[in-house]
């Protein structure tokens, strides 16, 4: 069972926003996408959390670490917080929680009821295979 201070530290984790999700309009935060590999909050109230990018191009993990970080800090009870980056991750799919891959496919058949598109339509009648 978590702390009082675990359960602040996770909420406040939680309203992160990954930046390329939001772009695509299909906001998920940085648990539901999977980025934060692990965190630990100990009795003095110093917080560490692991996070990967979802590639190793990605230009945005900066920006992610610092907010979350900022999240964490206006916490009561938080000492200090370290964020660190887990580049020799590779990140897939399978991390996202079960509730980031709901979310996400609700959007994506939301967008497809708009915007029909099909598994490699350029394939159709009259183009060559």
């Amino acid at each position: 069972m978590m702390t009082a201070l675990e359960n602040a530290v996770a909420q406040a984790i939680a309203t992160v926003d990954d930046p390329c999700s939001i772009a695509a309009r299909a906001p998920l935060n940085v648990f539901e996408l999977g980025l934060v590999r692990s965190w630990d909050v100990d009795e003095d109230g110093d917080v560490h959390v692991l996070v990967s990018p979802t590639n190793p191009m990605c230009v945005l993990i900066g920006s992610i670490t610092q907010s979350i970080q900022r999240r964490i800090e206006s916490v009561p009870g938080v000492r200090t917080v370290v964020v660190d980056i887990d580049g020799d991750f590779l990140w897939t799919h399978d991390e996202m929680t079960p509730e980031g891959r709901a979310k996400l496919e609700q959007r994506r058949q939301g967008s497809m009821s708009q915007v029909p598109v099909a598994p490699r339509q350029w394939e159709g009648a009259g183009n060559p295979k």
